[in-house]
């Protein structure tokens, strides 16, 4: 298995899976091309490799990209590229980290990240091609595909998290972070003793690595030991010159520095997630960068928040983790989970199960809607009949069509958790409530056996004569 962003870029390459660029601007060109590569390939999109950007120095890279489609995820977890269905590769991402256990961290004295360390005065981040993804945008921004490193000042648990981080100077970024995530938490507890708090930030690392930082592991767990697990070796990191804390010893990028408390400067908008700029600009600490090191030729990530694309790496990883939660519930025959993408990976979620006794569907759904992956920002929970694909959106329209009677089916959750990235959360310094529709479009339990019988060949069938004609397609 592949140890960092480098082996992963060459492993994407051989598979054709990457496509190289040269001398677009990083002021909105990167993400222009980025877009467009995601409108016209759709699950295909590759990753992108920007070189020879104007105004820096060839070998100071971009990688735009690295988690954009089903194939990026095989390969960040060495899953084969081919897959069934999306629901097949969730199945193998949710049979992968249920049985994990975590693998602890190996403490080295140096890496290839220490090939270049500069600290002070020496300290510029204008050095590498930061972009600017569109004119709209509060500045550029540096933290779109990172891995932030938090220590917990009570129980020395480290958290990893991607929080988007604007570019303020040579020596400082923004750091913001919504209410509730856990690197808020951590920072909250330095401030209110009084004290800085320490921060560390890859900014070009293992895409293994954002997989577990940009999604809901469970508070008090570990990312790097989980990224440890699915290797089947422990994470090498070095101890940081300035803040002590682990970093990746075979990163690309990594900031070291502190955030102070009162120290707050204007951030954003940004376009977020949810397909819109998430707020005006407003005040939110800032980090002082007190050291930067690099391996030759650094490779900057970066994620352009697309909206409608036809795939989110957090789409994938945000259904394995709630079917997990599901079954950890107690609950059975789950056959599918799906949070749609083009909802932003959160707002539209749906879950396949086959019914077994009465009241099971509107137990998934009001388990679904309130689990640690489900309850953040949610809008509609749907549950289907196993006969339904849930990441097939009109085999899911059909069900709801022909199965749901809405003044029986639908109930409604009031003042669940949001963010104030919610378009729909008006007053973004107070109230980060939203409220929830729990869908039933299963049959109803008492007349499974009497309802028509759907038209076209069984699905089981369909699946044998695919896999005898599969060349045809």
């Amino acid at each position: 298995m592949h140890n960092d962003l480098r082996e992963w870029i060459e492993k994407a390459e051989r598979i054709g899976k990457l496509v190289r660029i040269s001398g677009a601007h990083w002021e909105k060109e990167m993400a222009a091309l980025a877009e467009l590569f995601c409108n016209k390939k759709r699950l295909e999109t590759p990753a992108l490799l920007f070189d020879e950007i104007p105004g820096y120095k060839k070998g100071h890279r971009v990688l735009f990209h690295e988690l954009i489609a089903p194939w990026a995820i095989a390969l960040a977890m060495d899953f084969s590229p081919e897959y069934e269905s999306l629901i097949d590769l969730v199945r193998t991402v949710h049979r992968k980290i249920e049985g994990l256990s975590p693998v602890p961290v190996k403490i080295v004295d140096s890496g290839p990240l220490m090939e270049n360390i500069h600290q002070g005065k020496d300290v510029n981040l204008l050095e590498f091609p930061v972009p600017l993804f569109s004119e709209f945008d509060g500045g550029r921004y540096i933290g779109t595909s990172d891995c932030v490193i938090m220590k917990d000042p009570d129980g020395g648990w480290v958290n990893l998290g991607t929080y988007r981080m604007q570019l303020h100077d040579e020596q400082s970024a923004g750091l913001y972070i919504s209410p509730g995530k856990h690197g808020r938490l951590i920072r909250q507890k330095y401030f209110e003793r009084g004290l800085p708090c320490p921060v560390a930030v890859c900014l070009g690392h293992d895409p293994l690595i954002s997989l577990f930082a940009g999604n809901e592991v469970p508070y008090g767990i570990g990312e790097y030991e989980l990224v440890g697990a699915v290797r089947g070796k422990p994470v090498e990191v070095i101890e940081g010159p300035e803040t002590g804390l682990p970093i990746p010893a075979y990163a690309d990028i990594v900031i070291e520095g502190f955030c102070f408390p009162g120290d707050n400067r204007a951030e954003g908008p940004f376009p977020e997630w949810t397909g819109y700029f998430g707020s005006s600009s407003r005040a939110e600490p800032v980090m002082r960068v007190k050291a930067v090191m690099h391996r030759n030729d650094p490779i900057l990530t970066a994620r352009h928040e697309i909206r409608n694309k036809s795939f989110d790496f957090r789409s994938l990883m945000r259904s394995a983790l709630l079917w997990k939660e599901l079954e950890t519930a107690g609950i059975p025959e789950i056959k599918g989970v799906w949070r749609y993408e083009q909802a932003g990976t959160r707002y539209f979620n749906v879950i396949s199960i086959k019914q077994r006794y009465y009241g099971h569907a509107r137990q998934v759904l009001h388990v679904a809607a309130q689990t640690a992956a489900g309850a953040y920002a949610g809008r509609w929970v749907v549950v289907v009949d196993d006969d339904i694909d849930p990441a097939n959106i009109d085999e899911v329209l059909w069900a709801m069509g022909t199965r749901c009677q809405p003044a029986m089916d639908i109930e409604f959750i009031n003042r669940s958790r949001s963010t104030p990235l919610d378009p729909l959360c008006f007053d973004k310094e107070k109230n980060y409530y939203t409220s929830l529709a729990l869908v039933d479009a299963c049959i109803p339990f008492e007349e499974k056996e009497n309802f028509p019988r759907a038209t076209g060949a069984t699905p089981e069938y369909i699946q044998d004569v695919y896999k005898k004609w599969r060349a045809l397609f």
